[in-house]
């Protein structure tokens, strides 16, 4: 793909502990929990000689994970590093600012973080090139193949008459 554009954005709320996963609360209680809301987006486009148009679009089902707070926020979820430059801050300052808010006693209240994330690919002309070349030359194979098969077709009918 000639280019590419990745764009986030991040919603960052305090939730009641009951009224998520008691099993992540308990799991990981004593210690700051932040639920992670990931809803990622992808989008092909072709741009190419003034033309422009959607090929594809897949958008994933959200994945929610809880995790404990560390600099690794993100990282061990395979998450694009530009939406971890972005997020992982902000996240991190939130808790921050709720715990001294709040105090040290955090456990009734999780973070939660939900990211969204779009990224798009554009096909430029010099990929829109290569791929129509390897289309045509498909293209002949498939004529090539399909006319001998009727010179057989021909043949085998001539030799049975």
């Amino acid at each position: 793909m000639a280019s590419s554009k990745v764009g986030c954005s991040l919603k960052i709320y305090e939730a009641k502990a009951n009224h998520l996963s008691l099993a992540a609360v308990v799991a990981l209680a004593g210690s700051v929990v932040i639920q992670i809301r990931i809803n990622l987006r992808y989008q092909l486009f072709v741009k190419a000689y003034g033309i422009e148009f959607l090929v594809d679009k897949i958008i994933t089902p959200e994945f929610v994970t809880h995790v404990t707070h560390d600099d690794r926020l993100l990282r061990d979820l395979k998450v694009d590093a530009k939406v971890i430059d972005y997020s992982s801050p902000r996240i991190a300052n939130f808790v921050v600012n709720m715990a001294k808010l709040r105090g040290i006693a955090v456990s009734d209240f999780i973070t939660v973080a939900e990211i969204s994330t779009n990224k798009i690919d554009y096909i430029r002309e010099e990929e829109f090139d290569r791929i129509s070349r390897t289309l045509n030359l498909e293209n002949v194979h498939s004529s090539i193949d399909n006319s001998l098969l009727v010179m057989q077709n021909v043949k085998s009918k001539d030799q049975s008459s």
